[in-house]
């Protein structure tokens, strides 16, 4: 939970970032990268991490666990793409 918390605020501060120093296309651009780095860190990475760290703690992995890591990847990447599309949209929602 607190490497979430760390890397849900390190995705957020640099999502406010991009969005503070939007004015033109070329920074419009790096905001957009700075989104989906910061969502991929808040919504894959750190998740993906901790699974392993749970599906190893056996000493092995099996299909359940397999699955599950699967399903945090699909849902950080659900997550990532509803972000973009609310920063296109610009922020309406």
């Amino acid at each position: 939970m607190k490497n979430e918390l760390i890397g849900g605020t390190i995705g957020t501060c640099l999502s406010a970032i991009g969005t503070a120093t939007q004015t033109n296309e070329f920074l419009q651009t790096i905001s957009l990268i700075i989104t989906i780095v910061g969502g991929l860190i808040t919504f894959i990475i750190v998740p993906l991490v901790n699974w392993l760290v749970k599906a190893k703690a056996d000493g092995k992995v099996d299909v359940k666990e397999i699955k599950e890591g699967a399903e945090i990847i699909k849902d950080g990447s659900d997550k990532i793409k509803e972000e973009i599309d609310k920063r296109q949209k610009g922020g309406k929602e």
